[in-house]
């Protein structure tokens, strides 16, 4: 058998897919309603053929093409469906894309995603890591929820599972974590958190130990490894070394890395006051705004940073940069917090968790049926409302933001009404038009008096004399 033979085209590889079963108890794959998005294509293709030439070298099988198709489709579908799921969970493969693309990025996961599909259930609760990636500074993974009862929201806290996991022996710097409801009993979700990184290891060795889930005493003990190669051979790194001159600090923007899932900003600083640190809930607080050389805003996913007297270090993410942009730009913005927060502190297992109730001036409009209308976000600008249609049993909103930092403001828009909640997690812009976006509700009566909502941004301000640019040189 030549090695021609052995080389699939990707329409059989598809073809036969669509009839593999993973299992007689399971539904079986619909090819119209669950159709192969192109990245999970490329990706079969890619694992499919390599798997293949694996078997050609050692000489182990001696079978036809169509009967090698058939059994190692039967792997990829293996390790790209987690038994434990529910049969209206997307594919396993698709978790952390799936999570990122409902936030609107551009990151992509799915080329970079490690299997993990480890299960463990216990008093009723099955908890399954699914995937996991990897670079120098982050660890990201995919996990399932589901259990036998009900998942109520008070139980669910993400926390536990950030409190509970070592990276190479050491517990993770800051992070967050972010799901959905599948239904009433299964939650999916991702973390993504910073941990020390250590230049001689090209693998994590990852331990998670959860000894409570949604409220229940129990043992969820995993044990993995993740490769951060991948991920950071296709990365680029630019030193850069900006200094940036703020009312109450001096920062130095270190270096910006470009990697296949998002952009992030490294830096380090020292407080003008020397007696500053960076736990002082008086000191300011800060959001970065940053265009890439096109103009179009990046969407922020996160921040950490930490440090002790006097000086701090950190690190902001965003999403992943169309291309290789020549430079940055970046406007720093104050939070203005008012003076009358309320803090409660409730301590449990000698961890003590925070809850800050802040009230945001905003404006509104009621929602009379009457298209466009503009919604005035005071000195930041402006959203207009272009329509808001029911279809395919929700509810869907489409507006335009105008304005200094139209991601930032178009993120400001909310409808308030008993009851109302949105059914994704953030705003979706439009790849070609990016100051415009679309926001889904589940389905409501608009007779109720509903109203469009958005923030007047009069706790923030926009320090546009301390803009600055980083050029992205290598």
């Amino acid at each position: 058998m030549s090695e021609k033979e052995l080389l699939l085209e990707e329409k059989d590889i598809l073809k036969l897919l669509n009839y593999f079963r993973l299992d007689e108890n399971e539904d079986a794959l619909d090819p119209a309603a669950d159709e192969v998005p192109e990245w999970q294509r490329d990706r079969i293709k890619k694992k499919l053929n390599r798997k293949i030439s694996i078997i050609r070298s050692v000489k182990i099988l001696r079978i036809g093409s169509i009967a090698a198709a058939i059994l190692l489709a039967a792997v990829i579908a293996i390790e790209t469906t987690s038994p434990v799921l529910a049969k209206n969970i997307p594919s396993v493969n698709s978790f952390l894309q799936m999570i990122s693309d409902k936030f609107g990025y551009q990151g992509d996961y799915a080329a970079y995603t490690q299997l993990v599909d480890k299960s463990v259930t216990d008093h009723g609760i099955t908890v399954t890591i699914n995937e996991a990636l990897a670079d120098d500074t982050k660890f990201i993974f995919g996990y399932t929820i589901k259990s036998d009862s009900k998942i109520e929201n008070k139980d669910l806290n993400l926390a536990d599972l950030f409190m509970v996991t070592k990276v190479n022996g050491s517990r993770l710097g800051g992070g967050g974590a972010r799901g959905e409801f599948i239904d009433d009993f299964t939650y999916i979700g991702s973390g993504e958190f910073e941990y020390d990184a250590s230049a001689f290891l090209n693998k994590l060795k990852v331990d998670i130990n959860v000894k409570e889930m949604l409220g229940v005493e129990g043992n969820w003990k995993f044990a993995f490894t993740v490769s951060k190669d991948e991920l950071i051979n296709n990365s680029k790194v630019f030193n850069t070394n900006v200094k940036v001159d703020l009312p109450d600090r001096v920062i130095t923007m270190e270096k910006v890395v470009l990697s296949p899932i998002d952009t992030t900003i490294f830096y380090s600083g020292v407080y003008k006051d020397p007696e500053i640190t960076q736990k002082d809930f008086t000191s300011t607080h800060y959001q970065w705004i940053v265009f890439d050389d096109q103009g179009v805003e990046l969407a922020p996913k996160g921040a950490g940073e930490g440090g002790g007297i006097g000086s701090f270090t950190g690190s902001i993410q965003f999403e992943k940069a169309n291309g290789i942009p020549h430079y940055l730009t970046v406007i720093p913005c104050v939070n203005n917090l008012t003076k009358d927060i309320k803090v409660n502190l409730e301590h449990k297992d000698q961890e003590t968790q925070v809850a800050q109730t802040i009230k945001i001036p905003s404006v509104s409009r009621v929602l009379d049926g009457k298209f466009p209308f503009e919604l005035s976000q005071g000195k930041m600008g402006k959203l207009i409302i272009k329509d808001i249609v029911n279809e395919n049993g929700e509810t869907v909103i489409r507006y335009t933001a105008e304005g200094k930092a139209p991601y930032h403001q178009g993120s400001a828009f909310y409808i308030s009404g008993e009851n109302v909640a949105a059914k994704n997690f953030d705003i979706r812009r439009d790849a070609a038009h990016p100051n415009e976006f679309t926001k889904v509700y589940p389905l409501l009566d608009l007779s109720k008096g509903y109203y469009a909502s958005t923030s007047t941004f009069e706790n923030e301000e926009l320090l546009e004399d301390c803009k600055f640019t980083i050029e992205l040189k290598q």
